[in-house]
């Protein structure tokens, strides 16, 4: 039970002092310090600490005294409380405020050069956790084009939650370095997200919906810091891009077996509810996958999938059903 009062800046010391008094009250500080092998001067900041939010008072006498810890501490708490809510308003107001800062920001663009898109440097220790809010802060699909290894799903949490809840995330890998992306594109498969493969990439990319992309200061090389790119015609450039890219890519075929179990419970029979329990995904991610799928191998029904999937396996033609 100890350090519960640190969230109210009282240390040990002064909790210990505190649960003394709780058990024993009426004794001069000096017997506290003795039984609890304090120093005179720790005694005397520990009972500082506790003075400070009343929940310990002395006498003419110098005996220790306490109230019922369910009302001190609870009157504390409500003080702490109200001070995070009317934090958590001061939040919001600034939060409102953004749009009036960015406003500000795009009149400096347009009297300062013309040519100069807005961009933001990001290093390479900070890209995690900038993709992350990127993401959390946008809306549309996400378009990701890979050059190297990518973070897994367990690096990017608040992206895994934004695809289980069901934002659409696309994906292209390159094909000579997919066998080192195993895992991570298994991972990402999981969650729903639709992948690609292609043998060529002219550069690594994110586009966040159609509001903001986050590509390499060395286009085309590996290596150096990143930039967001806020520019509406850059922007539209980098999802123009990324949308003929993938028109062009083919489809990456499971690489555990992840799909192909999906599909298989379908030819069971099972509903998505069963499927989704089963494989232990949300019933959006469950049709979302089962969307991509159908999409990746041009085909316009379940059967159809399950029959391309079945050929694929085999190496030849599936015997019609």
């Amino acid at each position: 039970m100890s350090g519960r009062l640190q969230v109210l800046g009282i240390g040990p010391e002064s909790e210990a002092l505190y649960r003394q008094v709780l058990r024993a009250p009426g004794l001069p500080l000096t017997t506290y310090a003795s039984r609890l092998g304090f120093a005179d001067y720790e005694a005397e900041r520990a009972l500082e600490q506790l003075r400070a939010r009343r929940l310990v008072r002395s006498n003419d006498l110098g005996e220790l005294q306490a109230d019922h810890p369910r009302a001190s501490l609870e009157r504390v708490l409500s003080a702490e409380e109200a001070k995070l809510a009317t934090r958590r308003q001061d939040l919001a107001r600034l939060r409102d405020a953004i749009d009036q800062f960015a406003a500000d920001h795009r009149v400096g663009q347009s009297t300062g050069d013309l040519h100069a898109p807005a961009r933001e440097r990001v290093d390479d220790d900070a890209l995690t956790s900038v993709h992350e809010h990127l993401a959390a802060s946008t809306d549309g699909p996400i378009r990701i084009a890979h050059e190297q290894v990518g973070p897994g799903p367990d690096e990017l949490p608040a992206v895994r939650q934004l695809l289980e809840a069901g934002r659409e995330q696309r994906a292209l890998y390159r094909t000579d370095v997919l066998p080192e992306q195993a895992a991570v594109v298994d991972a990402w498969a999981r969650l729903g997200e639709q992948q690609r493969l292609t043998a060529t990439l002219p550069s690594a990319f994110v586009c966040f919906g159609g509001e903001v992309a986050l590509a390499s200061t060395e286009w085309g090389r590996s290596g150096g810091d990143h930039v967001v790119l806020r520019d509406p015609m850059v922007v539209s450039a980098f999802v123009e891009l990324f949308d003929r890219l993938w028109g062009a890519a083919a489809p990456v075929q499971p690489v555990s077996g992840a799909d192909q179990q999906l599909v298989e419970l379908m030819r069971q029979g099972l509903k998505d509810e069963a499927i989704a329990r089963l494989l232990g995904i949300s019933l959006r991610t469950v049709r979302r996958r089962v969307a991509s799928l159908m999409d990746d191998h041009q085909v316009s029904t379940r059967f159809q999938l399950a029959l391309r999937l079945a050929e694929r396996r085999d190496g030849g033609p599936a015997s019609p059903v």
